[in-house]
């Protein structure tokens, strides 16, 4: 027979090894405990943030064009109003641009390589709140091209020429308004 106290001892090592954890336990304690880096919770305040600021700048680059600008063009007849829907020399146009951006001009070509208007910084030109105005007296024959122009980037001065100045306008990305009128 073997020793008693050596078959104690064999007993008492059997005894809870039904309760002993898995192989690896530690491992898997430690990894789950693990103190996590800070860095982690700027992986979703970055691109939180990215986004906060893009939208509202997506936002209004996306209103379309008609939105941005409206032009506005009247004819007050000097003498007796005619049939048809063109104006005559001596007749006095007012000339409305409405806009909420912070750059509008407003330029009036006639027959498309004479400016004869310039806002602002003409002398028939006011400007209040989102408005800006002209008031001009039709002197010669002609189409006269009424060109309302803004922007959320400074616009360029007009050289004189209808297309080089448009060309210019849209390198900024410029929205223009453009509405002609023939002159007998």
């Amino acid at each position: 027979m073997s020793d008693p106290i050596t078959r104690v001892e064999a007993a008492l090592k059997q005894l809870g090894a039904e309760y002993e954890p898995p192989w690896g336990w530690e491992a898997r304690v430690l990894a789950v405990t693990r103190p996590r880096p800070r860095w982690c919770l700027w992986r979703f305040a970055i691109p939180a943030l990215a986004l906060s600021v893009s939208a509202p700048i997506f936002w209004l680059r996306s209103r379309p064009p008609e939105d941005r600008v409206a032009l506005h063009v009247s004819v007050d007849p000097a003498g007796p109003t005619m049939r048809g829907n063109s104006a005559h020399v001596g007749d006095r146009v007012h000339v409305t641009a409405t806009s909420r951006d912070l750059h509008r001009a407003l330029w009036v070509y006639r027959n498309e390589h004479e400016l004869v208007v310039a806002c602002p910084g003409g002398p028939a030109c006011r400007r209040s709140g989102d408005t800006t105005t002209a008031d001009l007296t039709l002197l010669a024959v002609g189409t006269y091209t009424f060109v309302a122009i803004t922007s959320i980037s400074p616009l360029p001065a007009p050289q004189g020429s209808y297309d080089a100045d448009q060309a210019s306008a849209r390198e900024v990305r410029a929205t223009i308004q453009i509405q002609p009128l023939e002159v007998r």
